[in-house]
């Protein structure tokens, strides 16, 4: 046994600081673009994420319903990296600006859990454990609504992110928002104990916007007390659940059309960017942009000549005391100049 353990000292002594020739090189890529996230020379932003379930999420429908739900200006291509671990490809900055700060998003009522993966990450590495939610804080007596209560209050219910600031600087409102990141492997909290200065104490109530599946008697995320192993082996009649009434109000179950029209397939290409008629590239208008010959509203000086507007002639039915039919010239009344000439209305 002496001898067996001397041997594993001896070799160990002997391949301490042993290094391969090959590991030792370094492979330093060059050339413009790298380290970047690009596709076909467009500028690319990604998400990664995956959904709080165990069942098996359809890609086909998945990305249907999300597109349509994020309706990105210049689309979105969805992939399965892994099983249950999708990558989510934006070619607008808005896009992923308007998915990460507005979440937290659902599918089937399944949480997605998502982060944005940044140039030289591995989207399988990016941890995703945490949620960024807008929580609301109901019962905040006056003199505890400042930004600073707020944001001891956010790291207490797990790590605070930003204010609501559409309303800074009321003197007092029913409820205050706090974005906070909430740890998706613990319960949440129904609410807290706030110590005033006087020793007394108030009870904050917390409410969850946009909270999908979740426990209502242990708290968790990711599944209903009907498949919760503490429900089982504690039968509690549902309304004494403790976790009920977590859910913010708000509207639920809304149909949502098709995203056909903001997916762009994989190999395909995004949305093109909206361009003045002179010539000036202009990014973002996807939202507000028509398809080539239509008008756009508020780009039209009065007056002016509209491309793709076209006159159609129509014919008057006959008039007693008129021999002929008469040709009339379609022509929208938005596109009047200002300061026509009242025309006097025929006498009957």
């Amino acid at each position: 046994m002496a001898e067996d353990s001397s041997d594993v000292e001896r070799l160990t002594a002997r391949w301490e600081g042993f290094d391969l020739e090959d590991e030792r090189d370094e492979f330093v890529p060059e050339g413009e673009g790298v380290g970047e996230l690009q596709d076909d020379d467009e500028e690319t932003w990604a998400v990664v994420g995956r959904f709080l379930t165990t069942k098996l999420v359809k890609l086909d429908f998945m990305k249907q319903v999300m597109a349509s739900v994020w309706q990105p200006v210049r689309g979105v291509q969805v992939t399965e990296i892994q099983q249950g671990l999708f990558l989510f490809v934006f070619y607008h900055r808005t896009d992923i600006d308007y998915v990460l700060d507005g979440g937290p998003w659902g599918f089937e009522n399944n949480t997605l859990v998502c982060r944005e993966v940044v140039a030289g990450t591995v989207p399988g590495d990016v941890e995703l454990n945490s949620i960024d939610m807008w929580v609301q804080l109901h019962g905040l007596p006056m003199g505890y609504t400042s930004d600073t209560v707020l944001e001891q209050a956010g790291n207490f219910i797990g790590k605070f992110v930003k204010h609501d600031e559409r309303f800074a600087g009321a003197p007092w409102l029913t409820f205050y928002r706090i974005r906070v990141s909430i740890a998706v492997g613990k319960p949440l909290r129904r609410g807290m104990k706030l110590v005033k200065r006087d020793k007394s104490v108030s009870w904050i109530t917390f409410r969850y916007e946009r909270l999908h599946k979740h426990c209502s008697f242990c708290g968790m995320l990711g599944h209903v007390h009907m498949f919760c192993l503490k429900a089982r082996e504690r039968p509690t009649p549902v309304e004494m659940h403790p976790f009920l009434g977590l859910r913010a109000g708000g509207n639920r179950g809304a149909p949502r059309a098709v995203g056909e029209n903001w997916l762009v397939p994989v190999g395909g290409k995004p949305k093109p960017r909206v361009r003045e008629e002179a010539g000036e590239g202009v990014e973002g208008g996807g939202a507000w942009g028509r398809e080539e010959g239509e008008i756009r509203e508020g780009s039209m000086g009065v007056g002016e000549r509209v491309e793709g507007v076209v006159a159609t002639v129509k014919r008057r039915r006959g008039v007693e005391g008129e021999g002929e039919d008469v040709a009339m010239t379609d022509v929208s009344k938005n596109l009047r100049k200002a300061g026509a000439r009242v025309q006097s209305r025929p006498s009957s």
